[in-house]
């Protein structure tokens, strides 16, 4: 049997009371907050499944503009890039030390993701971002709102990575992050556990609302993860009034 790899802790950070800390085991990397490991860079979850079903119900576009709240170590940004008709990738993200981990570490993992043209990095929290977008001459075309929305930056509504971000799963929080997309446009997010509640809240709100099933692998044993998507209402069209 192969013995576990040593665990060198390569930083640590204390940020928004929580401890954010980058380790080496062997060869690979992990992101572990307040001693819970919440990412791994030789273990894929549904980053890849997730752009795809997102992307899935806008067709042959070729002209995606999409927020990414989340950049982790730039699995799912790579899988968005590399996804024909994605013109823009608007990334948020809030720690410093992602950030500065993804030039020092992550780059070589996910092909230098963040130095591409369509890339644009606001280093901020999602809600400071979607107030921002609503200021006037806010520096973002993208006209009335994205074609996509997706949440990368916990796993899932019950395992949030910070505390702060268990408000994007409740009623007002579906209802801001619908804001931010362009009429039909889509949102969506993935969980390693099933999220009854947060699919009836869905279903409230937006339309064509989908739970899908992943399968994947988790140190050499099955698991499942969840995708959860739905789409903004189509803008509403005025009923034209009887002839004269």
């Amino acid at each position: 049997m192969t013995a576990p790899a040593a665990v060198a802790i390569l930083d640590r950070r204390l940020e928004d009371g929580a401890t954010v800390e980058l380790h080496q085991r062997g060869e690979a990397l992990d992101i572990v907050v307040d001693g819970r490991r919440v990412m791994r860079s030789d273990q894929r979850r549904a980053e890849k499944q997730l752009v795809e079903l997102a992307l899935a119900p806008l067709g042959q576009r070729d002209d995606i503009t999409v927020v990414l709240a989340g950049l982790g170590m730039g699995f799912t940004l790579r899988a968005l890039l590399d996804t024909p008709g994605v013109t823009r990738v608007d990334v948020v993200e809030s720690s410093a030390a992602v950030i500065e981990w993804e030039k020092r570490h992550f780059a070589g993992l996910n092909g230098d993701a963040l130095h591409d043209p369509r890339v644009h990095l606001h280093a901020m929290d999602l809600t400071a971002f979607l107030k921002s977008v609503r200021l006037p001459g806010a520096d973002l075309p993208v006209g009335d709102g994205w074609l996509a929305l997706i949440l990368d930056m916990d796993e899932g509504p019950s395992q949030p990575v910070r505390a702060g971000n268990a408000a994007f799963y409740t009623d007002d929080g579906i209802d801001r992050l619908e804001a931010a997309l362009r009429p039909g446009g889509v949102l969506a997010l993935w969980s390693a556990a099933r999220e009854a509640d947060l699919l009836q809240r869905m279903h409230a709100r937006l339309k064509n609302v989908a739970e899908i099933v992943v399968p994947v692998d988790l140190d050499d044993q099955s698991s499942l993860d969840y995708v959860y998507r739905g789409r903004r209402p189509p803008a509403a069209v005025e009923a034209k009034g009887p002839l004269n």
